[in-house]
């Protein structure tokens, strides 16, 4: 395996005679020291891997390996870094060879969701800091596995939405903080609705992450190990619509358009209500039988807490127009901050805005500190996106235990919220 360049400067430094620490202007003009390089290694080479690889080319960002099943992926984001001079990054086929390298700083989790709590799990136990995609994990027992091995690990962490930070827009509504700050001040009541209708920016995508039933198995095309991208999940039998883009529409992978874009639309929420470390006690969904394979539509499902707040979720089948973002007895909130009674909003300005929350991940994986929402809110935003794929592919309401740790009179839940991972795969 070839050395990276950080070893190599370290070994060398340790044998000199006289070793003299340079200043920075006597190297160059733009120089910057190994020392004060990132080095990032991206595990998953397809089209959401240039969200995390694209920016950290160049400057003080180095791509030290790349990693996918899929050889022609893995060729093809080599070519790229290359040609855009981030290096010579190390290529690996199993994700165990690289992300341990002693100079690798942030490991990008860039698979579909089954791959993301075994992977995460083994490079925070590396050390490393890690930037996930989401959903956090494609179950809740992996979530709650997850969650334990970064809090113990003590690694900064993400997951790849940002819609709860700071300034950040949420779909039109209004800047995170200050939606917040309304919620926070009192002045709609409660219980609160919070209703996730397809307006705005806001789109279920469940007509576009749909499976198909029955498929004929197909010969698995010598560039895929099709083994190892099934990896902790059940090994079915290889179709093309079953991998790489279509992925989404199989419970194997993931769940359709609530895998895609629930965490998204979901993790903001669970801040706005003050639900960081509270789950939904029940959940029920309006979706036709589902295959067992094959994720099928949904048009609502309804996510209820122990004091009655609920969350709505109106997918693309739902009934159109315009409705309330946020619903309590005193008067709603509208898209652009605007309220049926104007009056509550100038009311919730008086109170203060809620805390900055850090949002500068590079830095935090540089200075070992925490992000601005870690593992432990990732995981409860992601175990409201898992509820509502479990009430969809069951059909029937479902209650929640409050620690999260199962279902209420249901083993065939509790069986699909801790799956047995496919061995040799652990969390």
């Amino acid at each position: 395996m070839r050395l990276p360049r950080r070893s190599f400067l370290r070994n060398v430094a340790v044998a000199a005679a006289g070793f003299t620490i340079l200043p920075r202007h006597v190297l160059g003009r733009g120089f910057i020291p190994p020392s004060e390089t990132l080095n990032h290694v991206i595990v998953g080479c397809g089209g959401i891997s240039s969200m995390h690889s694209e920016p950290r080319m160049t400057g003080a960002n180095r791509i030290l390996a790349v990693c996918d099943v899929d050889a022609h992926h893995m060729q093809a984001k080599f070519d790229r870094v290359k040609s855009a001079g981030g290096g010579n990054p190390i290529m690996a086929k199993d994700f165990r060879e690289v992300i341990g390298l002693p100079d690798a700083d942030v490991v990008h989790v860039c698979t579909p969701p089954h791959w993301h709590g075994v992977i995460a799990a083994q490079a925070a136990r590396a050390g490393k800091a890690v930037w996930s995609e989401k959903p956090l994990t494609r179950t809740i027992g992996e979530g709650l596995a997850l969650r334990q091995v970064v809090q113990a690990s003590k690694v900064p962490f993400r997951v790849n939405t940002w819609f709860r930070l700071n300034r950040t827009n949420y779909y039109g509504v209004g800047p995170a903080r200050e939606i917040r700050r309304v919620v926070a001040s009192g002045v709609l009541g409660g219980p609160l609705t919070v209703r996730l209708a397809c307006v705005g920016g806001i789109a279920w995508k469940v007509n576009l992450w749909v499976g198909k039933p029955n498929l004929e198995p197909q010969a698995v095309p010598a560039h895929l190990d099709w083994d190892m991208y099934c990896g902790p999940s059940p090994l079915i039998p290889y179709h093309s619509h079953r991998a790489h883009g279509s992925f989404r529409g199989y419970w194997n992978f993931d769940q359709g358009g609530l895998g895609d874009m629930g965490q998204h639309f979901l993790d903001p929420v669970q801040y706005f209500l003050g639900k960081d470390n509270e789950f939904p006690i029940a959940v029920e969904a309006d979706a036709p039988a589902q295959d067992p394979m094959a994720c099928g539509v949904w048009k609502t499902v309804t996510l209820t807490y122990a004091d009655g707040t609920r969350i709505i979720l109106e997918s693309e089948l739902a009934e159109r127009g315009e409705k309330p973002f946020i619903e309590g007895p005193n008067g709603k909130l509208f898209a652009n901050m605007r309220s049926d009674k104007p009056e509550l909003i100038r009311q919730a300005a008086e109170f203060p805005l809620p805390e900055y929350q850090e949002d500068d991940f590079d830095a935090c994986a540089r200075e070992k500190r925490p992000f601005g929402y870690g593992v432990n809110e990732a995981f409860h935003s992601s175990t409201l996106v898992n509820l509502a794929g479990l009430a969809v592919r069951l059909g029937r309401p479902l209650k929640f235990k409050p620690d999260g740790s199962g279902f209420i009179g249901d083993a065939q839940a509790d069986r699909l919220h801790s799956p047995v991972l496919r061995g040799p795969w652990t969390l």
